[in-house]
């Protein structure tokens, strides 16, 4: 496929730096589970909060219950241009799972997200984008099988204040590869075939989200063109591949909305997936570079 680089757009996509990844991995890697450590989770979010407002946004806490406790996502957007094109999405849960440090789940999605926003914050884009963090998407207790709190109250509210989208791509664990053959699992009733080497990123889409996911491969080709990804449309909601709804992507096509869930696959590769030993010196920040710049080049195009 031919490469058609907008110089501009090259400008921000070298502005991506893996050391302010690292940076981030690191300062979000800690215990914050919402309900084992409540304090730190809003910690978290006061942090994201911030950096929005370092960047001239103006974020909102979004605020929620569970069980009679209070919870919140943070919402904040860079305006484009026309008013009239409904915004993207980006989106990423800045809980962890009880008793892990969550680097790759998912302080290296936080991280992606946030440095993403500061790259584009001034440059002037077409349509508007709107930046979420999610609170509570890792199940709270072992009864909590729905989870996913932060973004299903977030799309259910947009729903009923029918708000539109052109694309939700939501970040979920885009930090850990594994070039060893065999390292990449295949969950079950997958309709198709994937390497069995895990260095790849998994762009999960529903049939909606067939323009939005072009968009992002054309951005992989010409702006990261290492980044090596297995792209594919689900029918039904993904419900025939359970695995393919383990993220905040799914409250999304619950209700319609184009989404897409930009992933390292996490417990399909990860050994470290929801364990103490998820810390950042196991993340391979080359990977995650490439991945945001793919997504600062897609969000400035669209």
């Amino acid at each position: 496929m031919e490469s058609s680089r907008n110089p501009d757009i090259t400008r921000l996509v070298e502005a991506v730096s893996e050391d302010e990844l690292r940076r981030w991995v690191e300062r979000l890697s800690f215990l914050r589970h919402g309900q084992q450590n409540s304090t730190a989770l809003e910690e978290v979010g006061a942090i994201v909060e911030a950096h929005f407002a370092e960047l001239g946004m103006k974020p909102e806490r979004q605020v929620f219950e569970r069980r009679r406790r209070p919870f919140f996502n943070v919402v904040a957007e860079l305006p484009g241009r026309e008013a009239g094109l409904p915004p993207f999405l980006v989106g990423a849960h800045y809980d962890a799972a009880m008793g892990s440090p969550g680097a790759d789940d998912n302080a290296s999605a936080v991280a992606a997200m946030l440095v993403a926003a500061a790259v584009l914050a001034g440059h002037p884009l077409r349509r508007t984008i709107r930046f979420t963090g999610f609170s509570i998407e890792e199940p709270q207790d072992e009864r909590d099988r729905r989870c996913r709190h932060g973004s299903r109250h977030f799309a259910r509210r947009a729903f009923r204040a029918w708000e539109r989208y052109a694309g939700v791509f939501i970040l979920e664990s885009v930090g850990y590869t594994d070039a060893a053959p065999g390292s990449q699992h295949i969950p079950l009733n997958l309709p198709l075939l994937i390497p069995d080497v895990g260095n790849f990123l998994a762009v999960v889409g529903n049939r909606r989200a067939k323009k939005m996911m072009a968009l992002f491969e054309r951005a992989v080709n010409d702006y990261a063109p290492d980044l090596k990804v297995v792209s594919h449309c689900f029918p039904l909601a993904g419900w025939l591949v359970p695995a393919t709804r383990m993220s905040d992507h799914a409250p999304f096509w619950d209700r319609g909305y184009p989404a897409a869930m930009l992933t390292d696959t996490a417990f399909l590769r990860n050994p470290n997936y929801h364990r103490a030993s998820d810390r950042p010196e196991t993340l391979d920040y080359g990977f995650m570079a490439n991945v945001t710049r793919a997504l600062v080049a897609a969000l400035a195009e669209g």
